[in-house]
């Protein structure tokens, strides 16, 4: 068990498939914010003095790669596509959690954090397969991070490549 386990975690914590798409996670009490890269294909930089009310996460809006990164309400992942994740910490310890795709990894203040895995299962499918048409993924804090902990969730949908696509185009 600890050899295969050492061996998975090796392999999600080390380099990603080429092909990844990048989704990067901030944890903060008491919510998760995504932010994707747009057509440029790179997330612009972050930096703690920027900081603020207006630019919680520290965007640095004067890089040009910034412009059309794109912060969203929730996690869109193409089925059958790697997905790297970039985990942080505005705050205090949180725990991104994906139960439905039995991954978890700290998010920590001013360390961050990675790793990459292929969802290959739709949303869709997944509710077929259950009989429950309710069914949704979802992203949840493991971490007792203070007294709204319970309530730090943020929705994951799985689809396919076209229905990725136009959530994309849906997206500001």
């Amino acid at each position: 068990l600890v050899a295969m386990g050492i061996e998975n975690w090796n392999k999600i914590t080390g380099p990603e498939p080429e092909d990844s798409r990048l989704v990067e996670i901030t944890a903060h009490q008491f919510a998760w914010t995504a932010r994707y890269p747009g057509a440029d294909g790179e997330l612009g930089p972050r930096e703690f003095e920027l900081m603020s009310a207006a630019n919680g996460l520290g965007i640095d809006w004067e890089d040009e790669r910034s412009h059309d990164d794109l912060i969203t309400s929730e996690i869109f992942l193409e089925v059958n596509k790697p997905v790297l994740f970039r985990l942080g910490a505005k705050d205090v310890l949180h725990s991104f959690y994906l139960p439905h795709f039995r991954v978890k990894m700290d998010c920590v203040p001013g360390t961050p954090t990675r790793f990459w895995m292929t969802p290959i299962t739709t949303t869709a499918e997944m509710r077929q397969q259950l009989d429950n048409p309710e069914f949704n993924y979802v992203l949840a804090c493991a971490e007792l991070c203070g007294s709204a902990h319970w309530n730090m969730q943020m929705n994951v949908v799985v689809g396919t490549a076209e229905e990725y696509k136009e959530w994309l185009k849906e997206q500001t």
